[in-house]
């Protein structure tokens, strides 16, 4: 397209295009008609022609053209005709060219700005030119596609091509906000041609705007004050001077003090002079010194001195956005926790954090009735980190689940990419401000006074999941182009220099429009290779860190049969993603203890491995540590950390959990230090876990995840307080995290065990050791209030154990959970906050099927030590036996089996053969005895297993129930009389829709008569619902007293509501999910489908049009319930069929003899038909009971719930587990879902089941 007019200010005509009023431009310098394809889908037009092609503007911008369309431009009544190319991006909405000026003649006059048109045939039309200049309006069109998420309020880029201006008035069009979004009117502020709007998305799903979108226009607010002001009675007017030179008067002006330059290297001058402390400099210079090309490095440093600001942290800012942090507590009472007893040094370091937050305005004076202790943590640098147990509040705080992004899909991104920058916040959180009305709760208590936060502070339970949606929107459409975030690691990727160049200034740009500032020490500019969420990322290639793998890739060669046995164990543990493992691993299996040559009590002498084993070794550790074995994490999969202990060290595993098995992410290995290995277990233990957490921050921060350990007594650590004072400081800096603790068997966890023995890391001291805090006072239990040491509970949300549970007493803080529920994850369910106690029994064996601890077991028993003390008795010579010191029981015709002492013992071994993959599989309770019988016996296995297997929560929710529903019967009383209560009810989709577009029946029933009215409709909504009801119904047959329905939405709404109670009729609801409350009309739809099939044609086509015969032959036949004709207790009378025979002979009767009669007549067809139903529900009742249980359950009893949701062959059938908090009727009660405590259900008897406590 050549260059258009020279002419500086554009004109423009008003003219209908395919009949549709618009201005159009008119630029006599571009050779063709173009239309917008946006304008183009808003008017009626013709036959759309594809095609591509591009044109060059005026201002050297590249307009593609996607198709052709013919066009008619009609002016004053006067038609033209054009071919007009459609553009995918135009800066107006139609444009005519010289293509449509040369088809027909025009006059042009400037001096009087008219135009003079004439056509083909001679005739010809005068209009009036409008001059850009003089027009206050300019259209407003989104800058780039931008995605707005559910009912969320979001800011966006728009493109406004005017100079820079402000007090300008945007309003919005009215065809934008006829869509599911709403954009307000807004005085706005124009900077570089774009300025930013709020937009809402109104809607319970994301809705997306393409680039280009007209979003309305903006004029001088001036014109629009102008009545108001005195002052203002000039509107603002725009040179085409201006608008083509704009740019270069505004991107040259300082960002701190906001003075212009002419140019940019004057600007540049005066931010290293004035405006930057002379240490940015040298941090500049620092983020740069890699790049070895001299001119790469200084287009990378003019960006960074242009947004210098972004790292001046001379003072704390908070970023200026509207989305405010949420801390939803719903209805709950405040939460008081008084402050923990304190040193004096301690009072001095609070007071000292207190009063810098002051100055910082992060904190202000409270009058709050929330109150959250103050804890002082220690972070890496040696600096204390002031933070408040927020633990009682995110008890009740409601769960925010913005997602995370995915990190596959974010590495795919990064693998196209050269060039990339990470940027990290600095001090993320407390640069978001919160919101007004959730600030009290955040409040918390010095010795001097009460405060509460005006930012979002560390710890609390949504702070993960707000800093994600914030960091969203301030990246806007940037996302997933050039710049990822995942929470406060941003990445800024490219392909080219000069488009990372271009990135970097828009990300800075975003950055410094929204106020965040960055931490200098922990940015990478510009470089080639990064790692980025555990991952070394480099020109395309994506590999885990080698701190991922260094743990077990670096593992020194093994010495001693005993190490080469420990590390086929932890490998064993992931065979099954290693083909052909056994032939690998073949030339070390010869060093397992159990082979004779190795069976030594004496100290194993070291060795080197042969070339063949030293190679299967070597083999082994390279599958581990490859994609053969390892994967990328899957933030859509549950994290599993494994840990473990040793004399030399810790070591762990970062595992998640595939449907084949569990897969590795990372191994660590660390050595311990001489004062670390004189550490208590536990210690050791807990250790271990801090340093994984800590190292895998980036994996599990904002997620909840499973911690496994082989080491016990870390369940009672999680749950009491002061137990120790080294873990009760590594549980407070894991506050932050959300996790479950379980334990497993030391078999399971053999990889962590052969890492914490063959250490890798150098050892280090922890950060606790260097500076010891003394914010916590330690005292007894006789000499300690409860107020004055830390709470006991825990940070975890639960403790799963395998290990029989006794139910402790109820309080209003706790709920008791029996052992046999599932905790690591409950199907359907989200995981509960750390309201949920478990109890433990601190005496538990864990049997692993050794002879030796068999006989240990059977040494402590004292009912065993009697039968071996009495086995000569003929009590019990005949069923004992003594072999090699194992109490031994026998029975006629069956091989000696030993004897399970009392004990855990009993319940590990029912758990193995029910439980587990290999030896139960959940079968039921006749297959669970006979297979433990063939290999144990105690006197009350019968009874146990039996117990056992009721209790199992896993086989309850899945296997089949094969007997009755439980519940009794409890029928519905007759009504009174006719037309008293009615019942209502949808029946549909009907396949196929009938030829008039119905799709659904929708009929009332009166309960006593049984007459039936029914309507085909074409849809269920509430308007239908109503309309019916009124015009079919209540205008024909007169108000009811009562009408019945269901829970569905068409039922439950407004309108329906409003119009019930405006015509004075009671709306009855049936129990969710229990349709025999409204049984009358389910059972009337399924009759009737067999009737309409039967007289409908072959195609079923017409049978809206078979319905009124249906519904009229059934008012008018014999009912089995009531024994009596619908019609003739509807109307008094016997109805008249088309073909019965008429009676010759009419009598007439007085008029209040008839009416007398009539009225005894129908009053003795209601007794009977009431007698009638009663005698018929006895009935039917008496064959419901028969054969079925009628359970009653007590307040804080346990249950399951059937899913009625089922879909698929595997999912659960029933969920849970509920407590039930209220008994609402006879077979109706109110349910709690025991880990989510907002989740309550009103359920019947008949689909509930109990859950057995063991």
């Amino acid at each position: 397209m050549p260059s258009s007019s020279t002419s500086s200010n554009p004109f423009f005509i008003r003219a209908q295009i395919n009949q549709t009023y618009h201005n159009i431009l008119l630029d006599t310098g571009s050779s063709i008609t173009i239309i917008h394809n946006q304008f183009l889908q808003r008017i009626y037009h013709n036959m759309f022609e594809p095609s591509q092609n591009s044109y060059i503007s005026a201002n050297c911008t590249t307009i593609t053209i996607i198709g052709k369309v013919q066009l008619e431009i009609k002016i004053n009544g006067l038609s033209t005709f054009i071919t007009a190319s459609v553009a995918s991006s135009l800066v107006t909405d139609v444009l005519v060219g010289s293509d449509w000026i040369n088809q027909y003649v025009l006059y042009l006059d400037i001096s009087t700005r008219r135009l003079t048109l004439q056509d083909s045939t001679g005739q010809t039309t005068t209009t009036s030119l409008i001059q850009s200049n003089n027009t206050s309006c300019c259209t407003v069109r989104l800058l780039d596609q931008t995605t707005i998420p559910q009912y969320s309020e979001s800011i966006i880029t728009a493109s406004v091509h005017l100079p820079d201006s402000s007090n300008l008035l945007f309003e919005p069009s009215s065809n934008c906000n006829q869509k599911a979004v709403v954009l307000p009117a807004a005085l706005i502020k124009v900077t570089n041609s774009q300025t930013h709007l709020t937009i809402i998305n109104t809607t319970n799903h994301p809705y997306t705007l393409p680039a280009n979108t007209c979003l309305g226009t903006v004029s001088s607010s001036s014109v629009i004050c102008a009545t108001a002001s005195p002052y203002q009675s000039q509107s603002t007017k725009f040179r085409s001077s201006e608008i083509r030179h704009f740019s270069l008067n505004s991107s040259h002006k300082c960002y701190v003090c906001h003075q212009k330059f002419l140019s940019q290297n004057n600007l540049f001058h005066h931010l290293r002079v004035q405006c930057y402390p002379p240490e940015l400099r040298h941090q500049i210079e620092t983020l740069t010194q890699h790049i070895d090309s001299t001119s790469h490095r200084k287009q990378i440093q003019d960006v960074l001195w242009k947004y210098g600001k972004l790292f001046d942290l001379r003072q704390p800012s908070k970023i200026n956005i509207t989305l405010d942090h949420a801390i939803n507590t719903g209805q709950h009472r405040p939460i008081y926790t008084p402050p923990y007893r304190r040193s004096p040094q301690d009072h001095q370091t609070i007071t000292e954090e207190t009063d810098k937050l002051l100055k910082q305005d992060s904190i202000e004076p409270s009058t709050s009735p929330w109150c959250s202790p103050v804890v002082l943590v220690r972070k890496k640098d040696g600096n204390t980190r002031f933070c408040v147990d927020y633990r009682k509040l995110n008890d009740i705080t409601v769960k925010d689940s913005f997602p995370l992004p995915r990190i596959e899909d974010i590495f795919d991104q990064l693998s196209q990419s050269t060039y990339f920058t990470t940027l990290d916040f600095k001090n993320g959180y407390f640069q978001i401000p919160l919101a007004i009305h959730d600030r009290p709760k955040t409040a918390f208590s010095t010795r001097d006074n009460h405060y509460q936060f005006k930012v979002l502070p560390q710890g609390v339970k949504n702070g993960p999941p707000t800093f994600q949606r914030i960091v969203n929107q301030i990246l806007g459409p940037a996302r997933w182009k050039h710049c990822l975030a995942y929470l406060d690691d941003v990445v800024i990727f490219s392909r080219t220099f000069d488009d990372h160049v271009s990135h970097l200034d828009e990300i800075f740009y975003l950055l410094h429009t929204h106020n965040f500032r960055l931490s200098f020490e922990k940015c990478i500019i510009a470089t080639d290779s990064i790692n980025y969420l555990g991952h070394h990322i480099c020109r395309g290639e994506i590999r885990p860190n080698n701190d991922n793998i260094r743990g077990l890739l670096e593992t020194p060669t093994p010495t001693t049969p005993k190490e080469i046995f420990r590390f086929l164990k932890g490998a064993e543990y992931y065979r099954k993603f290693i083909s052909n493992f056994s032939r690998i691993a073949s030339p070390l299996y010869k060093y397992n203890p159990s082979n004779s040559t190795h069976q030594s009590n004496t100290k194993p002498k070291l060795f080197t491995l042969s070339a063949e084993e030293q190679a299967a070794f070597e083999q082994i550790k390279h599958i581990l540590t490859t994609d053969l074995v390892l994967r990328l994490p899957n933030t859509q999969l549950p994290f599993k950390i494994q840990t473990d202990a040793s004399q030399l060290g810790i070591g762990a595993v970062l595992l998640q959990t595939y449907p084949e098995g569990d897969r590795p992410i990372c191994y660590m290995s660390k050595k311990l230090t001489p004062a670390q290995q004189r550490w208590s277990p536990i210690e050791q233990e807990c250790y271990a876990i801090v340093k994984a957490v800590e190292l895998w921050h980036h994996y599990l921060h904002g997620h909840h995840f499973i911690l496994e350990s082989d080491h016990k007594p870390l369940e009672a650590l999680m749950r009491k307080s002061q137990m120790n004072d080294k873990c009760e400081r590594w549980r407070l800096r894991l506050q932050s995290y959300d996790f479950t603790v379980n334990h497993i068997k030391g078999t399971s966890n053999t990889m962590p065990d052969y890492l914490s023995r063959s250490p890798v890391d150098h050892a280090e001291d922890d950060i606790d050791d260097k500076l010891m805090s003394t914010s916590i006072s330690v005292g007894t239990q006789t000499d300690t209030n409860d107020n004055d040491i830390l709470p006991t509970s825990s940070i975890v949300s639960m403790v799963t154990t395998r290990s029989r549970s006794r139910r402790l007493p109820q309080s209003d803080t706790h709920i008791t959970i029996p052992s046999n529920i599932d905790h690591s994850d409950v199907q359907g369910h989200q995981s509960m906050s750390s309201t949920s106690t478990i109890p433990t029994d601190g005496s538990r064996i864990d049997y692993t099927g050794d002879i030796d601890q068999l006989k240990q077991a059977q040494q402590k028993d004292s009912d065993l030590q009697d039968i071996i003390n009495n086995l000569h008795d003929n009590k019990y010579m005949n069923s004992y036996l003594l072999q090699d010191g194992l109490l031994m029981h026998y029975e006629q015709n069956s091989k000696p089996v030993p004897c399970v002492p009392t004990g855990d013992i009993r319940n590990d071994i029912m758990k193995i053969y029910h439980d587990t993959q290999a030896n139960g599989a959940h079968f039921g309770r006749d297959k669970t005895i006979k297979k433990i019988k063939a290999r144990y016996y105690w006197n009350t296995m019968n009874s146990d297993i039996t117990h056992y297997v009721k209790s199992c929560i896993r086989c309850n929710q899945n296997n089949p129930v094969r007997y009755k529903p439980p519940g009794h019967l409890k029928p519905i009383e007759p009504p009174e009389g006719v037309w008293h209560l009615l019942s209502m009810d949808f029946h549909g989709p009907i396949t196929p829709t009938s030829r008039r577009g119905n799709k659904y029946i929708i009929s009332i029933t009166d309960v006593l008569s049984k007459f039936v009215i029914a309507k085909a409709v074409r849809d269920c909504t509430a308007d239908t619902a109503a309309r019916f009801l009124q015009e079919e119904v209540i205008c024909k047959y007169g108000t009811p007293k009562c009408v019945l329905t269901d829970n569905g939405t068409h039922f439950t709404s407004n309108m329906m509501e409003h119009l019930l109670k405006r015509l004075g009729i009671t709306h009855l609801y049936s129990t969710p999910y229990h349709p025999q409350t409204n049984g009358q009309i389910e059972r009337f739809n399924s009759t009737i489908d067999a009737k309409i099939a039967a007289l409908s044609n072959q195609y079923r086509s017409d049978w809206d049009d078979q319905l009124p015969f249906v519904i009229f032959n059934y008012n008018t036949s014999h009912h089995s319930t009531t024994k009596t004709i619908p019609f003739e207790l509807m109307y008094g009378r016997s109805p008249v069929l088309p073909f019965d025979l008429q009676n010759p002979i009419v009598s007439l009767q007085q008029p209040p003899l008839y009416a007398q009669q009539i009225r005894q007549y129908i009053s003795n067809l209601t007794n009977n038909a009431t007698a009638n139903i009663i005698q018929t529900q006895c009935q039917y009742k008496y064959r419901y009971d028969t054969n079925r249980s009628n359970p009653t359950y007590s307040i804080n009893d346990l249950v399951l719930i059937k899913n009625i949701h089922s879909r698929h062959k595997f999912d659960i059938r029933y969920e849970g587990p509920f407590r039930i908090i209220r008994r609402l009727g006879v077979k109706t009660y109110l349910v709690q879902h025991v880990k989510q405590l907002d989740l309550t259900r009103q359920v019947t008897v008949d689909l509930l089941i109990p859950v057995l406590i063991r």
